[in-house]
């Protein structure tokens, strides 16, 4: 939702309880300095985040508007992808950390991905450093750290997805 609107998330955490309660603090950039400069698209701005949030706005078609504003952009500094995986920093999740280059939807696109390879994400820790995004996920899959097998597969899934555009 915030890359509908031109922003850059550049840091955010994300965490869960057993409870099923999710706690998400994102920290963005207003590129355009679009709320800054018009204050009156800030209630338009929160009144798009519920609408979202609730499924009552078409985020999809939002973000393929964006995205048809901004081809042909390009980026200043290439950042090879990264993935790599670490099962012994925590007792309870397995940890991937993905170097990408940052780009529009590149958190949608790496959550999306871990969910449809059946891993839950635990803790998200997300960070960019001008062009490059440091993302870190502490996931486990029914309950469990991920398998060496489960692993593969996840990193195969996040090239593929990452090589797309």
């Amino acid at each position: 939702m915030l890359a509908a609107w031109g922003m850059n998330i550049v840091k955010a955490n994300a965490f869960s309880n057993e409870a099923g309660t999710v706690v998400d603090t994102l920290f963005f950039t207003d590129r355009f300095r679009t709320l800054e400069l018009n204050l009156s698209e800030w209630e338009r701005f929160k009144r798009s985040v519920s609408e979202v949030l609730l499924g009552e706005a078409d985020l999809e078609r939002m973000l393929r508007d964006r995205q048809r504003s901004e081809k042909g952009t390009i980026a200043k500094v290439k950042v090879e992808t990264k993935i790599e995986f670490d099962d012994s920093c925590s007792s309870t999740s397995t940890l991937v950390q993905v170097i990408a280059q940052d780009r529009p939807r590149l958190l949608h696109r790496i959550a999306s991905c871990l969910s449809d390879q059946k891993c839950n994400i635990e803790i998200a820790l997300i960070d960019t450093e001008g062009q490059m995004a440091i993302d870190t996920f502490y996931l486990t899959s029914g309950g469990k750290k991920l398998s060496a097998i489960h692993c593969e597969a996840v990193e195969k899934s996040l090239v593929e997805e990452l090589r797309a555009e």
